[in-house]
């Protein structure tokens, strides 16, 4: 959860929380909805970062290893251990998605609500020509991580996962990284990747569902490709 990483880096620099808010000219008020567990807005994001000299990509993974050059690796192995209780506490029930969101993720994905909500249909078609000026939106970027990042409590809210990662798979493909390739990788359960590309549902029940964000920001470290390419298909 963005809140625990943004307590955690203020930390580790020896600054307040909303001293550091105020410095940069953003309302402390804002705070309490990032406690329950939204996102800042991408220009809020940005001015973090380079305030905290990170990657907006550090801020937003729940992952605890740490990029920070001053950071010793004894230090980021313990907060690696002293992360795990957090990270399951920080784990959201997702069921419902606002309409308008799912309108906007359609946009930025270039697909249909059909395809976005039917698990049975496998195959990633682009909906149309892509609008390139859709891809500066941020704030819809975020809303797909915290979709990925909840744990899916309705039938809906599995396929909307689902699917997010077939497109996923579907624009990595485009750069050579094939189904072969991706099962190859010991990072990720052969066995889910597998039903996301096939359908093929497994024995173990657990193993049919979509990429989390763990393995979304797995699938970039592996890939080298961006968020914004992973789910628009454009650079």
């Amino acid at each position: 959860m963005f809140w625990t990483r943004y307590l955690q880096i203020c930390e580790e620099h020896g600054v307040k929380p909303h001293a550091v808010l105020r410095e940069l000219g953003i309302s402390t008020g804002s705070a309490a909805n990032w406690k329950k567990g939204s996102l800042p807005t991408g220009e809020i994001l940005n001015k973090l970062a380079a305030y905290f000299d990170v990657s907006v990509e550090y801020l937003i993974t729940d992952d605890e290893i740490s990029i920070m050059p001053k950071q010793k690796k004894l230090k980021m192995f313990f907060n690696t251990l002293l992360a795990i209780p957090q990270r399951w506490a920080s784990l959201r029930s997702g069921k419902d998605v606002d309409e308008n969101i799912i309108s906007s993720i359609t946009r930025y994905t270039n697909c249909s609500m059909r395809f976005l909500y039917n698990e049975e249909i496998i195959n990633y078609t682009p909906k149309g020509e892509y609008d390139k000026n859709v891809t500066a939106d941020t704030d819809t970027l975020h809303s797909i991580f915290e979709i990925l990042d909840n744990c899916a409590d309705s039938d809906e809210y599995k396929a909307l996962q689902i699917q997010l990662s077939r497109i996923v798979l579907y624009n990595i493909d485009k750069k050579g990284f094939t189904m072969d390739t991706v099962l190859s990788y010991t990072e990720f359960e052969p066995k889910k990747m597998k039903f996301i590309y096939t359908g093929e549902k497994n024995k173990d029940n657990t193993l049919n569902y979509g990429m989390n964000f763990s393995d979304l920001t797995m699938m970039k470290k592996k890939t080298g490709l961006s968020y914004q390419y992973m789910f628009t298909g454009i650079e």
